[in-house]
């Protein structure tokens, strides 16, 4: 009953009772605490877009045919590997976000390569690329989909973070004609094990809730809920992202009606309300161009990962600011923009959080940024 009542609580604020409250718990912190906006450099290796599930808003999925200059990945080779890394590299990145479709491995095509590159399986490939990412002085972000317990086990000493989209729990979403109809991966009960495993773990991890999908208020509301629950058990969930679903041509979803900035506002600051300072914010600042000042407003305290040398695979029409222009647009509104790791500071220093091969390549990145700097 209580639940309830803090949904229906939270259902009756109005935007300027979210602002009023975001206002108050961004008091609690420092003066230069509450100016700071952190984002992360890094480059993406979208190493299949090979997936069992078939959402209906996907336009990543193989099977959905792809615009001029786009083209499908079955599975990148150990050379496009080192050469996205080696540019990566020049332009100062230091997070590669390993991302694919889930259980790519099913696919015969995949299943060939991987045996052609001289992996036995999936999970050998991925933990080769984190192995040769360490070498590299580039800390692994993995978001792959549904891991089970033992897959984790194995990435936990390789990686600096997991990811994994909460979306949305809700029901009518697997029902007939829900987005989610044909996507076995994506039932709330998976996700959410997936979720508190990597808390078992103490797994640095990232979650977020995906906009406009279906979902009502409540449901996002609730599912905010549930992360903060989540983290409050575990305490290894480190940013949310509050991400906006955009239209692309050929895929199944064409709601008659998108998502409104009003509606991100709304949820971004209620997002602030129930993880307070212990979870990070986060907002896409290629899906929020021309209302970063609302959204800085109402108490985001991440853009994520932008790149300076690759798409952003879900959203390739949607080109990712440049830093330094982004870093004038929270000048501009009495905010700092600064760079962060995929790890957040909180855990560095934790071993059971980040394990001593991560801490000793941090060490190695924060004494080439020093050396740079001379």
């Amino acid at each position: 009953m209580k639940k309830l009542l803090d949904i229906d609580k939270l259902l009756a604020l109005s935007i300027p009772d979210i602002q009023e409250q975001v206002r108050k718990i961004k008091y609690n912190l420092s003066s230069e605490e509450r100016k700071i906006i952190t984002f992360s450099k890094n480059y993406t290796l979208s190493l299949s877009n090979y997936c069992q599930n078939e959402c209906g808003y996907c336009y990543y999925n193989y099977r959905i045919p792809k615009e001029k200059g786009e083209e499908n990945v079955v599975l990148l080779s150990k050379e496009e590997i080192k050469n996205k890394t080696e540019t990566a590299l020049k332009y100062g990145c230091k997070e590669a976000l390993i991302m694919s479709g889930e259980n790519p491995e099913i696919f015969p095509e995949v299943q060939n390569l991987l045996k052609d590159y001289g992996f036995n399986n999936y999970l050998n490939y991925v933990e080769y690329i984190c192995h040769y990412l360490l070498e590299m002085d580039i800390l692994p972000h993995i978001n792959i989909g549904l891991l089970d317990l033992g897959e984790m086990k194995t990435l936990k000493n390789i990686v600096a973070s997991i990811g994994l989209m909460l979306e949305s729990t809700s029901k009518k979403l697997y029902k007939d004609g829900g987005v989610h109809e044909n996507s076995p991966g994506k039932f709330p009960k998976k996700r959410i094990k997936h979720i508190e495993m990597a808390g078992k773990l103490k797994i640095p991890f990232t979650t977020g809730l995906l906009l406009g999908i279906g979902e009502i208020m409540e449901d996002r509301i609730r599912d905010l809920l549930l992360i903060k629950k989540i983290n409050d058990k575990f305490g290894h969930i480190q940013e949310v992202i509050i991400q906006n679903f955009v239209k692309k041509p050929h895929i199944n979803y064409q709601p008659p009606k998108m998502i409104s900035m009003k509606e991100m506002l709304r949820v971004a600051g209620l997002a602030k309300i129930i993880f307070k300072n212990k979870i990070a914010v986060q907002v896409p600042p290629n899906l929020i161009a021309g209302y970063e000042k609302e959204f800085l407003n109402m108490g985001i305290d991440d853009f994520g990962g932008i790149s300076p040398v690759t798409i952003d695979y879900i959203n390739p029409e949607n080109r990712w600011p440049e830093i330094k222009r982004l870093e004038k647009i929270c000048k501009k509104y009495g905010f700092i923009l600064k760079e962060r790791l995929p790890i957040y500071e909180k855990y560095i220093d934790n071993q059971s959080f980040c394990p001593e091969k991560i801490q000793k390549i941090i060490k190695n990145i924060r004494g080439n940024v020093v050396k740079r700097s001379l």
